[in-house]
């Protein structure tokens, strides 16, 4: 299928299993999708309008990866259920001031970890650690005191069910995981790397009546957030795979902890050459079939890991609704109007029978469901809507125009509108010392705007209402 290959004349050929709704012009990206298309269990590729390379990971961003029968942790991160979400409030744009915005953000990232073993009053008992893996959201709601609906507004209702088998938690979750604090002291507030907390306004309704369905009214401020599923699942499926990104001293500390769960803690599926070769070499991509006991308990670690990245947001929301509170008072209101993962793999339906969909920051399309697409720190965000009817094998989107902002921007086409908005970098913990507050101009929304356009006009998702940026927090 070949889709929006602007100026892609003199390229190659599409392969028939990739999709192409980018300019790929780049021979290194282009090399590596046509690569992946070629691998003989993958079904399809879907690359993006944003897809790009980074250099930790094995696989492009803004990628879809359709496997039959088999199941590979390289084609998303090690990281999954990273993800976005949008809490609404009763506040409107007037009401954030920039020394309202900075105590708001100050009064968050006081509970923010300052290290790994760091604990504060969003971090979890072993107890509630067990209940977050095998439970997620539902679980998560009653720990950070939110409405039970919170739950049912999150992707999948924030919960993936754990297949049967055993006992996962005994079996899969490693010794450095139950020991330890390691994977439940840091909850919810790490807005370092491409994490982020924003405060926005609605600026604009591009179908009015589904915004006021949802409660985008002009002006209404709105937290976005988006960060990753904490440490727990990335500890938890670094031991199933070796992973480009695992290096340094972390890679000696790793592999003295697999060694000891795959090889000192009873008895484990297939021979000890076979669970080297899956769960010590770098190979690239390591393909588990499905239906083997290893494909099983890869499958019971991946939804423990997506459970526990929903508990690690509520944490986020709960810090959300009391620095509302605290800073602007009861009226702030909490809404949770959506959770999004962008990192995932799932099996979902595929023709006459199931398949497995890898998504590297790429989202899943759910008809008729909110769909975030963000901008940056100066430029607007999009919330829009999932196609109802979406053309057979475009079920995902762009989490983000990340690299095209910033192709625009190193252009000199990202161009300053006559609004402001506030960028704050704070020192994570209590008292934390405020290392910049920056007022700076909101750019151009056209970048985000072309994106969206693509996904339009291939009836995947359409804008619903733009997002302003008032102030947006990193630690």
């Amino acid at each position: 299928m070949r889709l929006d290959r602007t100026d892609l004349a003199s390229a190659p050929p599409v392969p028939a299993k990739l999709t192409l709704l980018a300019n790929a012009a780049d021979a290194v990206l282009r090399g590596r999708l046509d690569e992946i298309a070629e691998l003989p269990w993958v079904e399809s590729v879907l690359a993006l309008p944003d897809v790009h390379q980074k250099a930790k990971a094995e696989i492009p961003s803004s990628v879809a990866v359709t496997t039959l029968d088999a199941i590979v942790p390289e084609f998303t991160s090690v990281a999954i259920n990273d993800g976005m979400g949008v809490v609404l409030t009763d506040l409107e744009a007037k009401d954030v001031t920039p020394e309202r915005a900075l105590a708001f953000f100050r009064r968050v990232n006081e509970d923010a970890a300052r290290h790994v073993l760091d604990r504060n009053r969003f971090s979890l008992s072993a107890g509630e650690m067990r209940r977050a893996a095998l439970e997620g959201a539902p679980a998560g709601c009653g720990i950070y005191g939110h409405p039970a609906e919170f739950a049912d507004r999150m992707e999948w209702s924030g919960r993936v069910r754990v297949p049967a088998g055993g006992d996962p938690w005994r079996d899969l979750v490693p010794a450095l995981l139950k020991a330890t604090a390691l994977g439940r002291r840091e909850m919810g507030l790490n807005f370092g790397g491409n994490h982020f907390l924003e405060l926005q306004a609605v600026d604009r309704a591009d179908d009015p009546a589904l915004a006021s369905e949802w409660g985008l009214r002009q002006n209404r401020v709105a937290v976005m957030y988006h960060l990753g599923p904490g440490p727990f699942g990335s500890i938890l499926l670094h031991h199933f795979s070796r992973r480009k990104s695992l290096k340094g001293p972390r890679a000696p500390f790793y592999f003295l902890s697999k060694l000891l769960h795959h090889y000192g803690s009873g008895k484990r599926p297939g021979s000890l050459a076979r669970r080297w070769d899956l769960h010590f070499r770098q190979n690239g991509w390591t393909a588990f079939p499905a239906g083997s006991e290893e494909g099983m308990r890869l499958r019971q670690a991946i939804a423990l890991a997506t459970n526990f990245g929903f508990v690690y947001r509520l944490a986020t929301i709960a810090a959300i609704r009391d620095a509302l509170g605290a800073v602007f008072g009861r009226a702030a209101g909490v809404e949770l109007l959506c959770d999004i993962a962008h990192n995932s793999l799932v099996e979902e339906p595929w023709g006459e029978g199931t398949a497995w969909v890898a998504r590297h920051n790429s989202c899943r399309l759910a008809p008729r469901a909110p769909a975030i697409v963000a901008g940056d720190h100066d430029v607007p965000s999009v919330i829009g809507v999932g196609a109802i009817d979406g053309p057979a094998g475009l079920h995902s989107y762009d989490h983000g125009a990340g690299s095209i902002i910033d192709a625009w921007r190193s252009s000199g086409r990202l161009q300053s509108t006559y609004r402001t908005t506030q960028r704050v970098r704070l020192q994570r913990g209590r008292g934390g010392a405020v290392l910049a507050h920056d007022q700076v101009p909101v750019r151009t929304a056209a970048p985000v705007e072309q994106l969206m356009d693509i996904l339009d006009r291939n009836g995947i998702v359409r804008p619903v209402a733009q997002m302003r940026p008032l102030a947006t927090l990193k630690n």
